[in-house]
């Protein structure tokens, strides 16, 4: 019987779990389930610095859940890490522990630089340059690379979750708001150290929301995202429209989920900020990312 393997990528919105079944005879993965969550483990942290107790208890249930997924498979090997609000959190050691029994192994905190190299091996699938923009709940990830080897990575403290604590409590906002969100984001990329966008490969929940808005789908279809090239235009019509709406009015738009309707402004904004700053006019969509380079380093190291 072929080995299996469960990654598990604790975010600060979402928890996701991907298992895959290894192929001994050319090293291949073949993806036998891949579930989403949205959690919003990081709600609060910005302001409180700690993770707050009904975020903890509604990521304990998760994982529970995922456990018992992960238990059908026979030869299962289960590795879970914790992203941005895991990093900054005051009590994060105590939600480690609790999260770790939840799920029976221990959690991983990763840097923002391993975040980084997850997600970069995690989504690119050949050797061609390419710079992959992850915009998490409370960091995002930039990425550029080529021939499998990343040249530039870094972790910047701003992402969906943390953007709309900040200036987006209340649907619609005004383009005063908007303005100094922008002017946070911008300060951000200017401060980076010069480095080389390539062809952007843009992965998270924001850019599949908006593809799937573009494609107007009732239903999420990862395999019509996935891939899916996104224009600036698209990003900026999404954009405008959004600014305008309350969260009922965004629940109610094809292709968004309504646990994401209140931090998808935010994220739009940084995917437009961020394809502005690049100078790109087109990103790929795609449905990988972090958990899908924890499971090629898990299977790897064998």
């Amino acid at each position: 019987m072929n080995p299996k393997f469960a990654s598990i990528d604790i975010g600060t919105n979402t928890v996701l779990l991907t298992i895959a079944e290894l192929s001994p005879i050319n090293g291949s993965l073949t993806i036998l389930d891949d579930v989403h969550s949205i959690a919003r483990l990081g709600q609060g942290v910005d302001t409180t610095g700690k993770i707050a107790e009904e975020a903890i208890s509604r990521v304990e249930n998760i994982l529970k859940n995922y456990r018992t997924i992960c238990d059908e498979y026979s030869e299962i090997t289960i590795k879970a890490v914790g992203t941005s609000c895991l990093r900054d959190a005051s009590n994060s050691r105590e939600v480690c522990d609790r999260l770790s029994l939840a799920i029976g192994v221990s959690i991983e905190v990763l840097s923002g630089d391993e975040e980084a190299r997850f997600c970069y091996i995690g989504t690119v699938e050949d050797d061609s340059p390419a710079t992959i923009i992850d915009i998490g709940g409370g960091s995002t990830e930039i990425i550029s690379g080529r021939n499998g080897t990343i040249e530039f990575g870094t972790s910047i403290d701003i992402g969906a979750v943390r953007l709309t604590e900040r200036y987006f409590n209340e649907l619609p906002v005004s383009d005063e708001i908007i303005e100094y969100a922008k002017g946070e984001i911008y300060r951000a990329l200017t401060s980076l150290p010069q480095f080389e966008f390539h062809a952007i490969t843009a992965v998270a929940g924001t850019p599949t929301t908006v593809a799937a808005m573009v494609l107007q789908l009732k239903d999420y279809n990862a395999e019509l995202i996935h891939n899916y090239q996104l224009y600036y235009k698209d990003i900026q019509q999404v954009a405008t429209q959004l600014s305008t709406l309350t969260k009922e009015e965004i629940i109610a738009l094809p292709g968004v989920h309504p646990k994401r309707a209140d931090i998808l402004l935010a994220g739009v904004l940084l995917l437009k900020s961020i394809m502005e700053f690049s100078g790109r006019n087109v990103c790929t969509v795609s449905t990988k990312g972090l958990r899908y380079g924890v499971l090629k380093e898990m299977t790897t190291l064998l």
